[in-house]
């Protein structure tokens, strides 16, 4: 460690030496970074909504200590692909092109965090999933473990640097074991730092835990105001057509928490490798969910709409003398600011032809909205839409798929109706509706932030 601290600057300034001039395509390293380039370590779970970190105390206690929790964290897009790709690229899906899971395959990875690290001199691992069914080689990976198409929690297909076959046990186990190896073998060349990127399947569907935590007691649920919702007649006609059992979202509730303890064992691992190597107090370390998951919430069990189950996630943020520790952060954060925040963090300036949208975390700035969008996929109920988050309330409009007009909309004033109970726009009652004014106004916002691009000008993103 105290070798890679000693060469950080002549490190990065050799390394600018052979990037491309200003306003070329490509990422430059900063002529000046305040501290050595961090290790980075990036966990990036799959549907894990905000509320059950209660059930990972190992994941909370290493975070907490020289962490920060984002208490608003948000996925700009919540379905898995295109949530990836934002927190890969730092870009909302309208400007990285990845609308639906089936275009992954368009994605540039050029503008990645993976090929921007990689260029800057980092040694790049992916273990895990990647997108959705992706059989290729990981662009700008070094070395990968990932799953050769479809993803799986027991004797799952890989992809191991090129090499397809089948790994026996539990995936989570095993990303477990090989982050753990990678991370003593980084010791090789200790003045250079890394880039570890761990993405186990859990808590995604078919939620199978581990053999040791199939009967573990995750405790009862009552549900929430918004899972006994009765009264749907505001929300839009395909939610209505929903109906989910409370039921079988216990159910789902249960398995989902049971799939993370081994998320939970196997951060520990990680955590305790590091420290046994000396890379703790080196590493940016960033913990978060590509999205959430509706637990009967308006009847609904799925991701993909904008309700807060669906939207929120867990976000963590641990880099030791950087990033305040035990510190919960109000800000409205979102899966966009993930790269920025790596990128500022490494001194890597990225190309200033693929603009970021997002913000780094590391900053002191803060946004007074978000953007949140989606877009329908092939025979799926949910209708494209797209949304406006303050901290106050959220305004939504679905479009019709034909024309592009807005068919529905959604209002829901956050500080009285937290579960998202009363739609004031469908309630039938006119006389709550917000006025006519900022109506107008959001939805005038709202369309200009559908083309924002980059963080400065007039098209600038929240």
């Amino acid at each position: 460690m105290r070798a890679r601290r000693a060469l950080a600057a002549l490190a990065c300034f050799s390394l600018l030496l052979s990037w491309p001039a200003p306003g070329a395509p490509g990422p430059r390293v900063a002529a000046q970074v305040a501290v050595a380039r961090p290790n980075v370590l990036l966990i990036v779970t799959d549907d894990q909504r905000v509320g059950t970190m209660q059930r990972m105390p190992a994941t909370k206690r290493w975070f907490r200590r020289g962490g920060t929790r984002f208490t608003n964290a948000f996925a700009t897009t919540p379905l898995c692909c295109p949530s990836r790709a934002s927190i890969m690229t730092g870009r909302y899906s309208h400007n990285h092109g990845v609308r639906t899971n089936d275009d992954a395959p368009i994605l540039d990875h050029r503008t990645t965090l993976q090929a921007y690290l990689g260029s800057a001199g980092y040694r790049t691992v992916v273990l895990g999933k990647l997108f959705n069914r992706w059989v290729l080689d990981p662009p700008y990976f070094d070395a990968w473990r990932t799953f050769d198409g479809v993803a799986a929690y027991r004797n799952a297909r890989f992809n191991i640097d090129g090499v397809r076959t089948v790994v026996p046990g539990y995936s989570t186990d095993y990303f477990a074991e090989e982050a753990a190896r990678a991370i003593r073998s980084f010791e090789v060349e200790e003045d250079r730092p890394w880039f570890l990127y761990v993405a186990p399947y859990a808590p995604h569907s078919p939620y199978r835990p581990a053999n040791r935590h199939r009967k573990a007691d995750v405790g009862r649920w009552k549900g929430t105001p918004a899972t006994l919702e009765s009264d749907r007649t505001d929300k839009p006609p395909w939610v209505q057509a929903k109906g989910a059992r409370k039921r079988k979202a216990s159910r789902i509730r249960r398995d989902q928490l049971r799939t993370l303890l081994a998320v939970d064992d196997m951060v520990d691992r990680v955590f305790r490798a590091m420290r046994n190597t000396g890379e703790l107090r080196d590493t940016l370390a960033i913990y978060l969910s590509d999205h959430g998951l509706l637990w009967g919430e308006h009847g609904l069990l799925q991701k993909q709409s904008p309700y807060k189950p669906s939207v929120r996630i867990p976000l963590f943020v641990r880099w030791p003398g950087q990033v305040p520790g035990r510190v919960a952060d109000p800000r409205l954060a979102a899966t966009v600011d993930v790269a920025p925040t790596v990128l500022q963090a490494a001194g890597v300036i990225p190309a200033t032809d693929a603009p970021i949208d997002g913000r780094s975390l590391l900053a002191p700035s803060s946004r007074d909205r978000l953007l949140l969008e989606f877009t329908r996929r092939v025979t799926k109920s949910v209708p494209t839409w797209a949304a406006l988050w303050t901290e106050m309330a959220q305004y939504v409009e679905y479009y019709d798929d034909a024309t592009g007009e807005v068919a529905y909309r959604e209002y829901y004033d956050l500080v009285n109706d937290p579960w998202q109970l009363v739609n004031l726009l469908g309630d039938a009652d006119p006389s709550n509706d917000p006025p006519p004014d900022e109506l107008a106004q959001l939805t005038t916002q709202l369309s200009r932030d559908r083309g924002c691009r980059g963080v400065e000008g007039k098209e600038a993103c929240p």
